[in-house]
């Protein structure tokens, strides 16, 4: 391989800058959770468990896109701190269904202001404008490996 090869791999890769981001974005977002015991994951749990009301276990893995392993990892932690409750699915009762207790809405209603704060700064440093073009961009990044998925 040429060198302009190799810088052209390290600068573009898609993955790597994306992981770089994300990881760091991650990194800011728990310290600044810190203080009330949530990290981002469980904090967006939180937030689509109140949107859903009621959903299953299978079903916030695929709201989330998250593994099976990751969504009951994180499960059994809000459970453990009484913010989240799971019972069998009315629908199908091999299925466990999670919803928000008091004490979870209460930590939702906690964390959202930490949230809006590091939300709200990322988008005027990068400006709206950028900012939903940057999330249009993603989900066409989304939709291109959902693509390579089905292949």
């Amino acid at each position: 391989m040429e060198k302009h090869e190799v810088e052209n791999i390290l600068q573009a890769c898609a993955c790597a800058n994306l992981r770089t981001v994300s990881r760091s974005l991650t990194q800011l977002y728990n310290q600044l959770l810190q203080a009330t015991d949530l990290k981002i994951t469980q904090y967006y749990m939180l937030v689509n468990i109140y949107q859903y009301k009621k959903l299953s276990i299978s079903e916030l893995g695929e709201v989330m896109m998250l593994e099976q392993t990751t969504i009951t990892r994180n499960v059994n932690v809000l459970i453990k701190n009484n913010f989240v409750h799971v019972e069998k699915d009315e629908r199908d009762s091999r299925s466990k269904c999670v919803s928000l207790t008091s004490v979870g809405i209460e930590k939702l209603y906690e964390a959202t202001p930490i949230w809006m704060q590091v939300q709200g700064k990322i988008e005027r440093e990068i400006g709206t404008s950028n900012y939903h073009h940057l999330l249009r961009t993603l989900k066409q990044v989304q939709k291109i490996i959902t693509h390579y998925e089905d292949m």
